[in-house]
């Protein structure tokens, strides 16, 4: 539990590499995810190259911080063997998996959205080259933190409801 409360959105990082070992280590809780009907539908593009960098942040005004991380991973899925319409869901919980594990290993992440941007979407699925049934749906920027600001206290108990709405 301590993991989910330490993870914040990281915007700043240092010039550090992201250890092979720890990459690994994400992307393996990112496949680790579940996914509707367990159909595997995502998929993983790691993007480190600086030229690639630009583009993105050219593409995707969110991901300016792009420009100072060592690496992304655009998470991508296949439309074609993702059950029904739940490619959404399965390609989120990949996502949160790579947050937290990125966050498990010492690194900072952020989340940078992609779907339902169609524009955003259509941009980067030409910037890497992909078939028209495997769809981007998000970017995660990782990297060692370059900020010391505390995670935020999310806890809210005035938006909790039980059995029904009152």
């Amino acid at each position: 539990m301590d993991i989910l409360l330490e993870r914040k959105s990281v915007r700043k990082y240092t010039d550090e590499d992201v250890k092979k070992e720890d990459l690994d280590y994400i992307l393996h809780a990112a496949m680790s995810a579940p996914t509707a009907r367990n159909t595997r539908c995502c998929f993983f593009i790691v993007i480190k190259d600086k030229e690639t960098h630009k583009k993105i942040a050219s593409l995707h005004r969110a991901a300016q911080m792009i420009l100072q991380a060592p690496l992304a991973i655009l998470v991508v899925g296949d439309q074609n063997a993702a059950f029904e319409r739940y490619l959404p869901q399965d390609c989120a919980a990949a996502t949160q998996n790579i947050l937290l594990a990125a966050t498990a290993r010492g690194y900072g992440s952020v989340w940078c959205g992609v779907y339902s941007n169609e524009e955003r979407s259509k941009a980067l699925e030409k910037l890497f080259n992909l078939p028209e049934n495997i769809k981007a749906f998000s970017l995660v920027v990782i990297g060692k933190s370059a900020d010391n600001n505390p995670p935020k206290n999310a806890w809210k108990p005035e938006k909790i409801k039980y059995e029904v709405w009152k």
